[in-house]
């Protein structure tokens, strides 16, 4: 059987660790999680959980395990403590149910300084697991930090404002951050001993917390140039009272009003950037309807093209706001955005594209639009000749150390040596090995088509 080590505790001893069980209620209602008080065996391999505070949601737990037994070998921070007075912080461990955890443990020491239990904070040991951010801020845990365990300093570890009301309402809890924040608003007087309707920056009534209405709600205010998100939250402290957590966000709100008008301001900056782009493009067109010259025509033909291909990046900023840019939706614009002339061929040619829809950024974006146009551009002029009908395929993909684009047409083929002094096949080399470390293959067949592959890293 196993006995807690009573022989070695007195009175006081016993005391302080009952009165552990109000700490604990109060740290799992604040974090929402579960929360133990350990104490040492006889058996220096065991401990025994004299305590489980479960929150009212999301518990890991199926049951209270308290009368439970922790090992050294499952749960080495709880063991480490005991022993050392220190605390541990984000420990491995395997609870009562085998299922993996992290642990926070806080050794509580009595008037001697002797560890006589712990307190253990625990969740998921798992990257999709997170503290409830909405009611603190997920950096707001210190638990390395010893506490006393009395009022004094329960919930000074966490960055928020917490005030205690007993049940009658009167305020008889405060951690250091309350007091700050209220000093901040103005009350400079101590918040123990006030009625909640007098210290309450909310239209919710005591009565109703109580009764459990609108507990553990956000609420968003906002005085003067503060704004604070508040929440109630029923506790066993001070026979049934109920927790009121104050968070300072003034910071993160102007943050994200900074955020925001920066975002509106880049997207009307890609807007006007495309605009002129295209403005350009349309006197380029006019002059070339001017010409007479066909070679002359082309040449402007096909700058026209490398101009577009560029204002469709800053087409798709202008619209989301973001400095990546989703590569299929650009492939599909680019090849929707070749000049009119070009029409009576595109409606004979099927454009197919699959693979991963990754996304790039901004810079990578921009280069990526021109080599594309540029083949594409080629596809569509000389692939399909006397207007025969084509399939145009595009593979995106996504590896580990890179992106490959590979564009494959069933036209006329091409001798890949006598291209590669084309200013086309120039501007691609270019582009892909100097802008984008990257390489460029050929393959081609006559009248089987050709498979153009681009391999680039996300710079």
């Amino acid at each position: 059987m196993i006995k807690i080590m009573s022989n070695d505790l007195n009175k006081n001893d016993m005391d302080k660790i009952k009165k552990l069980e109000e700490t604990a209620s109060i740290i799992s209602t604040i974090l929402n999680t579960d929360v133990f008080i350990d104490c040492a065996t006889r058996d220096e391999m065991q401990a025994l959980v004299i305590y489980h505070a479960k929150p009212k949601a999301g518990s890991i737990y199926s049951k209270n395990i308290t009368g439970e037994i922790a090992t050294a070998i499952n749960e080495p921070a709880v063991f480490r403590s005991l022993m050392t007075g220190k605390p541990s912080k984000n420990y491995k461990a395997i609870n009562q149910e085998n299922q993996k955890v992290l642990q926070n443990v806080i050794p509580i020491k009595n008037r001697e300084g002797r560890t006589i239990a712990v307190i253990i904070v625990e969740v998921k040991d798992s990257e999709n697991f997170k503290i409830d951010t909405e009611m603190i801020n997920k950096n707001t845990i210190n638990l390395i930090k010893n506490i006393d365990n009395e009022k004094e300093g329960i919930s000074d570890f966490i960055k928020d404002g917490v005030v205690v009301f007993n049940e009658q309402g009167k305020a008889v809890y405060t951690n250091e951050m309350a007091e700050k924040i209220y000093s901040t608003l103005g009350l400079v007087d101590s918040i123990i001993g006030k009625k909640f309707e007098n210290i309450s920056l909310t239209k919710t009534k005591f009565e109703n917390i109580l009764l459990g209405v609108g507990t553990k709600e956000v609420m968003e205010v906002s005085i003067a140039l503060f704004t604070l998100n508040i929440s109630y939250h029923l506790t066993k402290f001070e026979n049934s009272g109920v927790v009121m957590i104050v968070s300072d966000v003034t910071k993160e709100k102007n943050d994200k009003k900074e955020i925001m008008l920066k975002s509106v301001a880049i997207k009307e900056i890609h807007h006007r950037v495309k605009n002129n782009l295209q403005t350009v493009a349309s006197l380029l067109r006019m002059q070339t309807r001017r010409l007479n010259n066909d070679e002359a025509k082309q040449i402007l033909k096909d700058t026209t093209n490398r101009i577009l291909s560029i204002a469709v990046t800053h087409e798709i900023l202008s619209d989301n706001g973001f400095n990546d840019i989703n590569v299929q939706t650009m492939i599909k614009l680019l090849y929707d955005n070749f000049e009119k002339t070009s029409i009576d061929k595109k409606e004979k040619i099927l454009l197919n594209i699959r693979g991963d829809n990754y996304n790039i950024n901004s810079e990578t974006s921009t280069a990526i639009a021109l080599v594309v146009s540029e083949i594409l551009q080629n596809i569509v002029n000389h692939a399909f000749v006397k207007n025969k009908d084509g399939i145009i395929n595009i593979k995106t993909s996504k590896k580990t150390l890179f992106f490959e684009i590979e564009i494959s047409d069933n036209g006329v083929g091409m001798e890949v040596d006598k291209t590669r002094d084309s200013l086309g096949m120039i501007i691609i080399n270019k582009i892909i090995s100097d802008k984008l470390k990257g390489k460029v293959y050929i393959v081609s067949k006559k009248n089987e088509g050709t498979t153009i592959k681009l391999e680039f890293k996300n710079i």
